[in-house]
């Protein structure tokens, strides 16, 4: 089994799950189905190739929160002949995720590696004006989804991870937390149930249904992190 481990690090992150009219909410982590459909349009799936897009259903997903983000509301004034309206449409703003996909045919996920690397159609962070971060393929490993969820590193950034260990107190390990695609962990606690499994792309018949989900704590180990010292604009001039 091959697991592939993406970081989504943009300043700006969109996921949509319950969006209606004019206003464009999102979740506070990615979801599945906006995954399923970054690879579709790498791989150059249409819209409407229902059936290919639906097999990207059973690939197994996880995400895991390494830097909490905060919420960021868009809004414009749009003016038609007769009214004006207020849009609303919301970000995530300084968040970092290590986004996780395996399946147990490793051949189909080194063609969504290649595709990846090699996109038909170019991928973004939830909505087209937000593309991905220049390094969002960070690794394939021979593992289990689980297992790297785990013990993957932590994807923060240096000054978030510097924070958290002076405020937190942290020198070991940090707990995140951690979603998984429901079936993966069989522990007997309840599911959590998502409108986030893919039925159709399409224009003409978007539609999603309720998939599995369940919440973890993770620890990953806390790398040393050396604190920067403060530039001497002066140091090289001596006296």
């Amino acid at each position: 089994m091959k697991t592939i481990v993406l970081k989504f690090s943009g300043p700006l992150q969109s996921w949509g799950i319950g969006s209606h009219f004019e206003n464009r909410d999102t979740s506070k982590y990615p979801t599945k189905s906006a995954v399923i459909g970054l690879i579709a349009s790498a791989l150059g799936y249409r819209r409407d190739e229902t059936a290919k897009i639906q097999e990207l259903n059973n690939l197994s997903f996880g995400v895991r929160v390494d830097q909490i983000g905060t919420i960021l509301r868009d809004f414009h004034i749009a003016k038609s002949q007769k009214q004006s309206y207020v849009t609303n449409r919301y970000y995530l703003q300084d968040a970092v995720f290590a986004v996780m996909i395996s399946h147990k045919d490793s051949n189909k996920i080194d063609a969504i590696v290649k595709s990846l690397e090699q996109p038909d159609f170019a991928p973004y962070l939830g909505r087209r004006s937000v593309p991905v971060n220049s390094d969002y393929i960070q690794d394939v490993l021979e593992d289990d989804l689980l297992s790297v969820i785990k013990s993957y590193p932590w994807l923060a950034s240096e000054w978030y991870q510097k924070k958290f260990m002076r405020e937190e107190k942290a020198d070991e390990f940090i707990e995140l937390d951690a979603l998984v695609d429901g079936d993966l962990i069989d522990d007997g606690t309840p599911s959590i149930y998502n409108r986030d499994k893919v039925e159709s792309f399409a224009f003409s018949y978007r539609n999603h249904q309720f998939r599995a989900v369940k919440a973890i704590r993770v620890k990953i180990p806390v790398e040393a992190i050396e604190e920067a010292t403060e530039h001497d604009a002066f140091q090289s001039i001596g006296g």
